[in-house]
């Protein structure tokens, strides 16, 4: 049986030429109904188009891809729509459908709008043309523009993810002159000054985002864990209550409590917090040590291996896991193993630290030189770092096409990923041995 609501819609459409013959009102009922349904639609869309504009400002892409689909439906015509949904794809990383978003504003548009222009160029930006379009991205925030705070963010995300901290640094003291009540840049300087192992300049950044913002919870979460590093459990100890109290079911937060009552003797309770969370967190490499040292207190010399060839299995040049290991090993009665893996362990910490010696004082310095990046994609090859081996062995090609380092080193790595070709170019720009 039809619903009264769907016989209503359908009345003017049977009556056709009779249409006379029902009363005015009957008319303005379906008027009234029509008109309200299509009000209620208009006005839920107006809701998740300014949820999404929320969720994308606060990077929570997925709850931004969602809204913004039932905006297009409604509104499939919209170029604005179309420029925040690129937006989304672009930060949740799928850059070609932010490109499909913006070709779609384009036959819209007939042309590129200045929104269209700028969210071209962050794509760009974001997939690597970086140090061609800076400048000019740059000139655009000097300028004023109303996105400064998009293009400057986009900029620091970029260097950050290529490791880049010292442009990354630069770019973020920018952002922070821009907007200095605002707490992302503070943390993401800090995140950086770690990786350029000034750690007390980063502490005061982590503070000053904290200040900013008090229930920033990833921030805390990282001044408790550098407090932790540093064995220093009473400072770490009133963020993790804090944070344990606002959010007792966070695996994160059970993990640092727990990771702190192992440092404090309190065994039994660090059990119990870190086993909790580790099943939400299988390959945490610092939750899992640290279970790996509890299980190796406790006799529990199996699970303690275990542990650590998980992080190890994700990341071989984990040294804190491979010191760990050795004792393990040890108590086995695995005695040459055990002397393997502390060989292998002082070789690897050697390795990080002349990495992060160059990162440091080399990587973008104006008189950096093609074979210290080569230097540093070579390093990270051997560490098993394969992502970021290859991309500063490119970096060090392109200001040396021949730089012999870098091609052997990346002759072998596509060697072994089974790239015959892309090894085979790179062997044709190595010269014979003494020439």
């Amino acid at each position: 049986m039809s619903s009264p609501l769907a016989t209503l819609v359908r009345l003017p459409l049977r009556a056709g030429a009779k249409l006379r013959r029902h009363p005015w009102w009957t008319l303005a009922v379906i008027f009234v109904l029509l008109s309200g349904t299509a009000f209620g639609v208009w006005r839920y869309a107006m809701h998740q188009w300014e949820a999404a504009q929320v969720a994308v400002k606060e990077e929570r892409t997925q709850d931004a891809k969602e809204r913004l689909a039932f905006c297009l439906r409604v509104w499939p015509r919209s170029t604005e729509v179309h420029v925040l949904a690129a937006r989304a794809a672009r930060l949740n990383g799928d850059l070609q459908a932010a490109e499909r978003y913006l070709n779609r504003c384009l036959e819209l548009e007939g042309g590129a709008t200045e929104a269209v222009q700028l969210e071209f160029l962050l794509m760009r930006a974001q997939g690597g043309e970086i140090d061609e379009l800076a400048p000019a991205l740059f000139e655009l925030v000097e300028k004023g523009h109303p996105d400064s705070q998009a293009i400057l963010e986009t900029i620091s995300r970029t260097y950050i993810l290529r490791l880049r901290y010292k442009p990354a640094f630069a770019c973020l003291s920018r952002w922070i002159e821009y907007q200095p009540d605002n707490p992302k840049p503070y943390q993401w300087r800090g995140w950086s000054l770690e990786r350029l192992n000034n750690a007390k300049a980063a502490m005061t950044d982590y503070q000053k985002a904290l200040e900013l913002d008090p229930e920033q919870i990833p921030v805390r979460l990282r001044i408790a864990e550098m407090y932790l590093e540093d064995k220093q459990t009473p400072d770490a100890l009133p963020h993790l209550e804090r944070l344990y109290e606002k959010a007792p079911n966070d695996p994160l937060v059970q993990a640092r409590l727990g990771m702190c009552r192992f440092l404090q003797g309190r065994a039994e309770e660090a059990r119990t917090l870190m086993e909790a969370a580790v099943v939400h967190l299988p390959k945490d490499p610092a939750l899992l040590v640290t279970l790996a040292n509890l299980d190796l207190q406790d006799g529990r010399i199996t699970e303690a291996e275990q542990r650590l060839r998980t992080v190890l299995a994700e990341d071989p040049s984990d040294t804190e896991a491979l010191f760990v290991l050795a004792p393990v090993l040890q108590a086995q009665g695995r005695t040459q193993e055990a002397a393997e893996v502390l060989a292998d362990f002082e070789k690897k910490r050697a390795i990080v630290e002349r990495i992060n010696e160059l990162l440091k004082d080399a990587a973008d310095s104006p008189t950096a030189r093609a074979d210290e990046y080569a230097e540093i994609g070579e390093l990270f090859l051997q560490i098993g770092r394969e992502k970021f081996g290859q991309y500063w062995s490119e970096r060090a090609l392109e200001r040396d096409p021949t730089n012999q380092r870098a091609n052997q080193a990346l002759a072998a790595y596509y060697e072994k990923k089974g790239d015959a070709e892309k090894a085979a170019h790179h062997r044709r720009q190595l010269r014979p041995p003494g020439k």
